[in-house]
C-alpha cells in the first residue's frame, strides 16, 4: 500500500522510505530563496522507480562480505535534499550529490552525512537476513557544489564517467535547459543511463528539453507511466526521461 507523500514541503524533516527497511530522513528548509531546499514530486518519484529497476547489493556467500556495484558512479545534479542520489547509494554505488553551494550548506551536507548511519543500518540487516556477520565498508556518499553555468570553474573534481546521471525537477525554465544538457553531455559516455525527472508545467520547457537533447547527440524516450508510482505524490504530471548518449563513429 502507498503512503501519500503529496503535501510535505512544510516538514523540517521528510522521512521517505523508498526500500523497504531503509528510512531516510532528509532536512528541508522553506527560509531561503532556492527552489532545492524542500523535496519535490519528480524527486520522489524518480527514487521509488530507482528502487523499482535496480536489485538490492548482494553478498558473497562464502565470505559474507558485502559487495556494492564495485565501481559503479552516480552523479546527482540538482540533488536538493538529495533523496535520488541516497537512494542510489543504498544500491551500493559510489554517489556524488551536487547543487549550488547554498543548498549544499543549507541541507545537502547534512542530509549526506546523516544518513550513512541509515544506509550502513540498511546493509547490516541484509546481511543479517543472509546470516553473515563480516565486515563491511561504509557507503560512499559525498556532497559538493556545482554550478552548471561555471561548469569548468567547479568541477575539477568530477570523474570523467558516471554509470549513472540523474536530475530530478531542475528543469522549470528553458533557460536552464542548454546549461544541464551540456552538462550531462560532457559528464557521461554511451554507456551512461541518464534519468531526468520534470514536472510538466510547462510543456514549452519539457518539449524543448527533449527537443534539444536529440539534437544534441541523445536518444531520449520517456518511461511509461505504468512504470512509474504516482499514486506516492498524487502528481500524474510527472514525467521520468532516460537519455543515452548516441555513439560517434569511433566510439562504434
Amino acid at each position: 500500500m502507498e503512503y501519500d507523500l503529496s503535501d510535505t514541503k512544510a516538514l523540517p524533516v521528510l522521512a521517505v522510505s523508498p526500500l523497504p527497511g531503509l528510512s531516510l530522513k532528509l532536512e528541508q528548509s522553506n527560509d531561503t530563496q532556492s527552489h532545492g531546499t524542500t523535496v519535490w514530486h519528480s524527486a520522489i518519484q524518480l527514487a521509488f522507480y530507482l528502487a523499482d529497476i535496480l536489485k538490492p547489493p548482494t553478498f558473497n556467500l562464502e565470505e559474507g562480505i558485502l559487495h556494492p556495484k564495485e565501481n559503479k558512479r552516480c552523479l546527482e545534479l540538482g540533488s536538493g535534499c538529495g533523496l535520488s542520489g541516497l537512494t542510489m547509494a543504498a544500491f551500493g554505488f559510489d554517489t556524488t550529490l551536487t547543487d549550488l553551494p547554498v543548498v549544499v550548506d543549507k541541507v545537502l551536507t547534512a542530509n549526506a552525512t546523516q544518513n550513512l548511519a541509515s544506509i550502513k543500518d540498511y546493509w547490516c540487516d541484509l546481511q543479517q537476513a543472509h546470516q553473515h556477520s563480516a565486515h563491511m565498508s561504509d557507503p560512499k556518499i559525498r556532497a559538493k557544489p556545482l554550478d552548471w553555468l561555471d561548469l569548468d570553474a567547479s568541477s575539477n573534481w568530477l570523474e570523467n564517467h558516471y554509470h549513472y546521471i540523474l536530475s530530478a525537477d531542475c528543469i522549470y525554465s528553458i533557460d536552464l535547459v542548454q546549461p544541464l544538457l551540456e552538462c550531462i553531455f560532457k559528464l557521461s559516455s554511451p554507456t551512461t543511463i541518464v534519468l531526468v525527472a520534470m514536472e510538466r508545467r510547462d510543456a514549452l520547457v519539457v518539449d524543448g528539453f527533449v527537443e534539444k537533447a536529440r539534437s544534441k547527440g541523445f536518444d531520449a524516450r520517456i518511461i511509461p507511466k505504468k512504470m512509474v508510482r504516482t499514486a506516492l505524490t498524487n502528481n500524474e504530471d510527472v514525467e521520468i526521461w532516460k537519455l543515452k548518449k548516441k555513439r560517434t563513429k569511433n566510439e562504434s
